[in-house]
C-alpha cells in the first residue's frame, strides 16, 4: 500500500502532515470512529481526503456547506482525484441519474448534504455502495447545543446504522466540552478516538476595543502595516459603505452575497493574488479560503457568538507569524444582535401562516411536495398575501435550515404561453413551417395541456430535452406570437424552493416550531456569553477564549487588551491619577472621552480606572459613565 507521506507529497506537495493530521488517518484506517478537532485551517478535508486514496470504495462526506463541497470537487479534480457532489438535479437529469454514475464512474470520494440523506430513496441507493468511511464535516451542527445546529444532520445516526461496520470520522473547528459531548451521543460514535489541537493560536494577539469611533479605530489599524487583511461587516449595507470610506485611501475591494458568482471570483482571485490588499466582507466570505500571510482580522462589529469569533479571526496567521485579531464594539451593538438574530425566530402563528400562503402561491396539495422544485417572484407572493417582506424571508431561511426545503435565491425567466388558435388551425400553419414543427410537437409532449390552457413552460428544461438552444426556442416562440398563434407573457422569478417533505401541515411544523424556542433561549446565551467576552477588560481575553472550549491558560498572555495581561507603557502613573481625579471632579466621563482627552494611553488609563473601581474609589452611573463616589 502507498504510505500516506507519499501520497501527501504526490497530491498536495507537502512535506509533513499538520498536527494531528496523521494521527485522526491512521485511526479512520484502523477502523475507529474518530473524533477530529482542528483549528480553522487546520487541515480537516485531508483527514478523509489520504484514506480515499489508499483503500478501495468510496469515502461519503456529509457537509452542510454547499458551496464548500463544490469547491473541493473542482480541487480533487484539478488533483486527478475523482470526486462528486450529489446537488440538485438540473432539469432534464434525476437524482437517480446521478447514482448511477456512481455506480459506473470511479469515484473515490462523494459530498452531500445531510438533507439529500434524508430522502429514502437516495439512503436505500447509498448503501449499496463499497464506502469505507463515512465522514462529517461541520459535525458539530448534530449539536442542539451549539450555535450553527442542522436538524437533518440527526438523520446521519440513522443512515449510519444501515452500514456495515463502516467507522465514521466526525471533523470541527469548534466544539464546546457539551457540545463534544452531544456529538458523541447523536452521531451514535463508539469508544470514538478523540484528536484534539489546541484551540490556542498563540501568533494571534487578541484586540477588544470599545469604542464609538470605529472608522476612526479602523484606519489606525491599516496604518500600521500593509499586509492582506480581512474586515469584517456584519451587514450588506455596511459593507459597501465601508468600502465606499476606504477606496481612496487603500486597495480595498468588498465581497457578500448578494454579488452574482463571477463578481465573487474575480475579487476573490484578486485578494489571493495580493492585488487587492484589503477585503471588505460580510460572513459569506472566509468559509474554504486558505490565505496563509493575513496580518489582520478585524471585526467592525460582534459576530453573533464565540464559536463565530473564533473560527473568523482564525483566518490570521496561518503561516504562523504574528498576526493581530481586532474587535470593535459598542454596546448598542449587542441591542442589534438581539434584534437580527433573536427576532430572526418567527413565532408560531407568523410561520403556520407564511406556510400555507406558499403552499397555496405553489399549488403544492396535502401530501405533495416531496422533492419537487418551484419558482417564484418573492416581492409578488408578499405583495399579493399582504405579508411583510422581513418577516417572509426568514420564515423561508428558517424552514432551509430545518430540512423542509432548499431554497436558492436567482434570476430565473420563464414564460407563461397561450395558444389563440386550436389545434387543427396550428397543424396547417406547422406543415408551412416544417422547421419549427419538431420543436412544437416536442413541446406539447412535455406540456401536454397546453393547448387547453395557460402554461408557463421553463427555458431550461426544453434546451435540454429538445437539444435546442434557449435563444433557438425563444426566435421559435417569438414568430409564432408575431404570426398571432400564440400569446406570450414574460415571468421573472428570483426565488427558487426545492421542497424536500410532502405537505402535511400542522404535523411537519410542529417539531419544528418546538426546536425553534430551544434554539431562541441557547442563541441568547451565545449572545450573552460574548457580551461577557467583550465588556470585561480585566480579564484576559485569550484565557476566556480557551476556557469557553474548555482548555486551561496557565498565567497570562501578556499580549491582548486585557489590563491584566500587563501592556502597561512606561508612563507617570502618579500624574496620570492627578488628571484623572480633576476630570470626575468636575463631570462623569466615559472611559472613551477620558482616553480622548487625557495625553496617557488607553493601557494605563484603563488599568486606573479598573485599579480604582476595585477598591470602590469610582463607579459607573446608567449611561456607562465614571464617576467618583460620594462618601
Amino acid at each position: 500500500m502507498i504510505s500516506a507521506e507519499t501520497l501527501l507529497q504526490k497530491h498536495w506537495g507537502f512535506d509533513r502532515f499538520r498536527p494531528f493530521q496523521k494521527e485522526i488517518i491512521s485511526s479512520v484506517l484502523e477502523g475507529k470512529d474518530t473524533l477530529g478537532l482542528l483549528p480553522t485551517g487546520g487541515g480537516k478535508s485531508i483527514c478523509y481526503q489520504i484514506p480515499a486514496l489508499m483503500k478501495e470504495g468510496i469515502v461519503l462526506v456529509v457537509s452542510p456547506l454547499i458551496a464548500l463541497m463544490q469547491d473541493q470537487v473542482a480541487q480533487l479534480k484539478q488533483k486527478k482525484i475523482p470526486a462528486m457532489m450529489l446537488e440538485r438535479p438540473s432539469p432534464g437529469q434525476s437524482l437517480t441519474d446521478q447514482l448511477d454514475n456512481l455506480d459506473y464512474g470511479p469515484y473515490k470520494i462523494l459530498f452531500l448534504s445531510p438533507e439529500r440523506l434524508q430522502n429514502s430513496d437516495v439512503a436505500q441507493r447509498l448503501v449499496r455502495l463499497p464506502i469505507h468511511l463515512l465522514a462529517v464535516d461541520e459535525a458539530h451542527c448534530v449539536s442542539e447545543w451549539g450555535p450553527d445546529f442542522r436538524p437533518a444532520f440527526l438523520a446521519i445516526k440513522d443512515f449510519r446504522e444501515r452500514l456495515s461496520n463502516v467507522p465514521l470520522l466526525a471533523l470541527t473547528a469548534s466544539a464546546t466540552p457539551a457540545v463534544l459531548e452531544d456529538m458523541k451521543t447523536k452521531l451514535a460514535l463508539t469508544n470514538p478516538v478523540l484528536h484534539r489541537a489546541s484551540f490556542n493560536r498563540p501568533n494571534l494577539k487578541y484586540r477588544i476595543e470599545k469604542t464609538n469611533d470605529k472608522v476612526g479605530g479602523l484606519l489606525k489599524r491599516l496604518s500600521l502595516d500593509e499586509e492582506p487583511c480581512i474586515v469584517y461587516c456584519r451587514t450588506r449595507n455596511k459593507t459597501e459603505t465601508l468600502y465606499q470610506q476606504l477606496k481612496t485611501q487603500h486597495t480595498v475591494a468588498f465581497f457578500h452575497g448578494g454579488l452574482d458568482e463571477v463578481e465573487k471570483k474575480e475579487r476573490l482571485e484578486s485578494w489571493l493574488q495580493q492585488d487587492t490588499r484589503i477585503m471588505v466582507a460580510t460572513l459569506a466570505f472566509g468559509m474554504g479560503i486558505d490565505k496563509s500571510n493575513v496580518r489582520q482580522v478585524i471585526h467592525m462589529s460582534p459576530p453573533e457568538s464565540i464559536e463565530h469569533y473564533y473560527q473568523e479571526t482564525g483566518r490570521a496567521g496561518r503561516d504562523g507569524k504574528s498576526a493581530t485579531a481586532t474587535l470593535f464594539w459598542a454596546y448598542n451593538d449587542f441591542d442589534s444582535l438581539q434584534k437580527q438574530f433573536l427576532n430572526a425566530f418567527p413565532a408560531k402563528k407568523e410561520l403556520t401562516l407564511f406556510y400555507k400562503c406558499i403552499c397555496n402561491h405553489l399549488q403544492v396539495a396535502y401530501g405533495e411536495g416531496n422533492e419537487a422544485t418551484y419558482y417564484f417572484n418573492f416581492d409578488e407572493f408578499c405583495t399579493h398575501y399582504g405579508l411583510s417582506r422581513a418577516k417572509t424571508m426568514q420564515a423561508i431561511q428558517v424552514l432551509d435550515r430545518e430540512g423542509l426545503w432548499r431554497w436558492q435565491s436567482l434570476y430565473r425567466e420563464k414564460v407563461s404561453l397561450r395558444f389563440l388558435a386550436n389545434s387543427k388551425e396550428i397543424g396547417i400553419w406547422l406543415k408551412t413551417r416544417n422547421k419549427r414543427t419538431d420543436f412544437f410537437q416536442h413541446l406539447w409532449r412535455v406540456y401536454p395541456r397546453i393547448l387547453q390552457q395557460n402554461q408557463e413552460i421553463d427555458f431550461e428544461l426544453l434546451a435540454n430535452t429538445s437539444g435546442l438552444s434557449q435563444k433557438k426556442i425563444v426566435k421559435y416562440l417569438k414568430e409564432a406570437h408575431t404570426d398571432g398563434w400564440l400569446e406570450l407573457s414574460w415571468i421573472k422569478n428570483d426565488s427558487c424552493l426545492e421542497w424536500l417533505h410532502a405537505r402535511e401541515e400542522p404535523y411537519i411544523l410542529a417539531p419544528i416550531i418546538h426546536r425553534l424556542k430551544k434554539r431562541r433561549e441557547q442563541k441568547q446565551k451565545k449572545i450573552d456569553a460574548l457580551y461577557e467576552f467583550c465588556s470585561s477588560e480585566g480579564y484576559c481575553k485569550r484565557k476566556r477564549l480557551l476556557a469557553y472550549f474548555g482548555e486551561k491558560l496557565v498565567g497570562s498572555c501578556e499580549d491582548c487588551t486585557a489590563v491584566s495581561c500587563g501592556q502597561t507603557p512606561n508612563e507617570n502613573l502618579e500624574a496620570l491619577k492627578k488628571d484623572l481625579t480633576e476630570c470626575l471632579q468636575q463631570k462623569p466621563w466615559s472611559s472613551d472621552r477620558l482616553v480622548q482627552h487625557l495625553p496617557y494611553s488607553k493601557e494605563n488609563i484603563v488599568l486606573v480606572l479598573h485599579e480604582w473601581a476595585s477598591v470602590g474609589h469610582i463607579t459607573q452611573n446608567t449611561n456607562y459613565q465614571w464617576e467618583l463616589k460620594k462618601s
